[in-house]
C-alpha cells in the first residue's frame, strides 16, 4: 500500500466515521457532529483500499502531531523529521498541514485514534510495529524522549498488541543512537529484548528470531511504505550491531 492516499476530507473522510473521520472533516471544514461513530463491528468491514491509506495516512499525521506535542511544544527538529521520514507529494502538503494542525489542538485522544488504527490494520502486525517505530522515530528528534512522550508511546504500543520487551528493545535503539556512551554491553541485550545474564546460545537463537521477523525484505514482501522499509533498514543495523557486540564481548571475558 502507499502511505499516501488521496487526502481528502468531505463526505469521503467522514463516511470513515471515528475520530480519524472527525479529524478529517474538521480539516476540511465541517463540524465533528457530522461524523458518525466508529463501531467495534467496523474491525471486520472490508474497506477499500482509497480508504485504508487514507485512515493509515491520516493516523500518521494525526499521533506525530499529538506525539510532538506532548511535552507541551512542537520543536522544530520534530517537525524536520516528521517530513524526512515520511516524504509527502507536494500537492499534500497542505491537507497533511490541515491535517497536523487540527490534531494537534488536543492530544488527549491518541489512544482513539491508535484504537482505530488496530481494528483495521490488526492482521498487519508489521505495519503497526513499524508504525511504532516511526513515532519513536519523532519523539527522539530532539535528542531525549520526556516522560510524556514514553508514556505516550507505551500506550500505543499496548494498544498495538506490543509487548513490553519489544517495546524496550525499541526504545534501547534510538537510545544507542544519541548515548556518547558506546561501550554498553547491557544497552546491547536490552536491544535484543534480553538481560545480561543471558547464555550466549540463547542470545543466538533471540537474534535469529528477529533478523527473520524484521528483516526489510520479509516487510517489504508485505506491501509496507518505503519509509517503513528504510528505518527496519535502520533497526536491522542496530540489531547486527547489538549482536556483535555481545559475541565479541563473550570472547574477550574468555581471554
Amino acid at each position: 500500500m502507499s502511505i499516501w492516499g488521496k487526502l481528502i476530507g468531505g463526505a469521503a473522510g467522514m463516511a470513515l466515521g471515528g475520530p480519524i473521520g472527525a479529524i478529517l472533516g474538521i480539516a476540511a471544514g465541517h463540524g465533528v457532529d457530522k461524523v458518525r461513530k466508529f463501531d467495534a463491528d467496523e474491525s471486520n468491514k472490508d474497506f477499500s483500499n482509497d480508504q485504508k491509506e487514507q485512515i493509515f495516512a491520516t493516523s500518521v499525521i494525526a499521533i506525530s502531531a499529538k506525539l510532538a506535542k506532548a511535552d507541551g511544544k512542537i520543536s522544530k527538529s520534530e517537525i524536520l523529521a516528521f517530513k524526512k521520514i515520511f516524504e509527502f507529494p507536494a500537492e499534500d502538503e497542505k491537507a497533511i498541514s490541515n491535517i497536523f494542525n487540527s490534531a494537534k489542538k488536543n492530544i488527549d485522544d491518541y489512544k482513539d485514534i491508535a484504537e482505530q488504527v488496530y481494528k483495521v490494520f490488526k492482521a498487519d502486525r508489521g505495519l503497526l510495529f513499524e508504525l511504532l517505530n516511526s513515532l519513536f522515530s519523532i519523539a527522539y528528534a530532539d535528542g531525549e524522549l520526556h516522560p510524556k512522550e514514553r508514556d505516550m508511546l507505551f500506550e500505543i504500543a499496548k494498544v498495538f498488541q506490543i509487548s513490553g520487551n519489544e517495546f524496550e528493545s525499541l526504545n534501547n535503539i534510538f537510545e544507542e543512537k544519541i548515548s556518547t556512551d558506546n561501550t554498553s554491553i547491557n544497552r546491547s541485550y536490552k536491544i535484543l529484548g534480553l538481560s545480561e545474564n543471558t547464555s550466549l546460545e540463547q542470545v543466538s537463537n533471540q537474534y535469529r528470531k528477529l533478523i527473520k521477523e524484521y528483516h526489510p525484505d520479509k516487510l517489504q514482501g508485505m506491501g509496507l511504505p518505503k519509509e517503513f522499509i528504510e528505518l527496519a533498514n535502520q533497526k536491522l543495523s542496530a540489531i547486527n550491531k547489538a549482536y556483535t557486540e555481545i559475541k565479541n564481548n563473550e570472547k574477550k571475558s574468555k581471554l
